[in-house]
């Protein structure tokens, strides 16, 4: 007998023969891949009833397979291998120099004197001066 955790809060743990606790893992995780998220304990209790009521038949898929293949092989300790790794050296702190402001250039003082003036409306025409006209 396999135990089968219908849910698992609260945990409810139904026995059942190891082809059908197979199918049961199999349609619950086709379910579960269906929607793309972990199946709530109102889904659980529908799969369940679907399933014994003969609603719902298990497909055996390769992933289907993988999974109970593992499930078969029973849980396995992982194999911890001590890696030496040296520490990385820490990062020299970096120095900041103050920044030092730039003295303008004339060019550039003259425009921003250009730009605090008022700016000119149409009717105020630039006044260009006329040359003096000679008569040779």
């Amino acid at each position: 007998m396999h135990r089968h955790h219908v849910t698992y809060q609260p945990e409810v743990i139904k026995p059942l023969c190891v082809r059908h606790h197979e199918e049961i893992t199999i349609i619950n995780g086709v379910q579960g891949r269906k929607y793309r998220h972990s199946l709530s304990n109102q889904h659980r209790w529908h799969i369940w009833f679907e399933w014994r009521r003969g609603k719902l038949k298990p497909r055996k898929t390769q992933k289907a397979m993988e999974y109970i293949e593992e499930m078969r092989r029973g849980p396995q300790r992982p194999i911890v291998v001590p890696v030496f790794e040296p520490p990385e050296p820490e990062p020299e702190p970096t120095i900041t120099k103050p920044t030092r402001r730039k003295q303008r250039s004339a060019k550039k003082k003259k425009s921003a004197a250009k730009a605090k003036l008022p700016k000119r409306t149409k009717k105020q025409k630039r006044r260009v001066p006329q040359r003096a006209h000679f008569d040779s």
